[in-house]
């Protein structure tokens, strides 16, 4: 309960729940092929601004010092804490955008819809898995907030580009629902297991609370 009063302040689910329906009203669409396109595209970006502060929360207030001197495995826990209640929100904001798209713009109704809508639930959440996790890698090393997500938003622009077409399918992290994927293609998942797999990598490499924030505070007050 207390790490999903830290993750999910009602500012971030407020933010979060204006943000998918505002996309779903602005956002024109034609088929149901392209509503999970969208909602991989958008729901990672609002994951990477959402989730980029998971070990910076209690750097303002010197809290981190706290959890600095707790043993490192419950630190990596709660760590793993946070990242499992935005995960889990996040996922359910891309449903719910989903559904949102479904009543607001009326898409072309085609068959196979249950397919169509796990398809495009799997695919988010893995962009949400590496785009969740990357930002707070950064920030960790950087140590700064917006650096981090600067930088996860900079490449998050390229890989929706069509410059990320030029890359190896493995990638392509947002192949799905693409143009060059045809109806029933499965290549989009390389990618995607891509995405996985360096999200899990940023997770575990993420570490400690305060090995590199605390050391700069620290070095601030001397």
């Amino acid at each position: 309960m207390k790490e999903i009063k830290i993750s999910l302040p009602p500012y971030k689910m407020i933010c979060a729940l204006f943000f998918i329906l505002i996309l779903a009203i602005v956002r024109g669409i034609s088929s149901v092929n392209e509503i999970g396109l969208t909602i991989d595209t958008y729901v990672t970006l609002l994951a990477l601004v959402l989730c980029a502060d998971t070990c910076y929360q209690e750097i303002p207030g010197g809290g981190w010092e706290i959890l600095a001197i707790k043993p490192g495995k419950q630190q990596r826990l709660t760590i793993l804490k946070r990242f499992a209640v935005q995960y889990v929100f996040l996922i359910g904001t891309a449903a719910a955008g989903y559904g949102l798209f479904y009543l607001i713009q009326q898409p072309y109704i085609r068959e196979n819809e249950l397919y169509h809508f796990v398809t495009a639930m799997v695919a988010t959440a893995a962009s949400i898995v590496l785009f969740g996790a990357l930002p707070v890698l950064i920030s960790k090393i950087t140590g700064s907030l917006w650096g981090g997500i600067g930088a996860a938003a900079a490449l998050w622009f390229f890989l929706i580009s069509s410059g990320a077409l030029k890359l190896p399918l493995f990638l392509q992290i947002f192949a799905f629902g693409g143009t060059e994927m045809g109806d029933g293609d499965l290549r989009w998942i390389y990618g995607k297991i891509t995405a996985l797999v360096l999200g899990a990598v940023c997770i575990g490499a993420v570490g400690n609370f305060g090995r590199h924030f605390g050391k700069k505070r620290m070095k601030g007050k001397r």
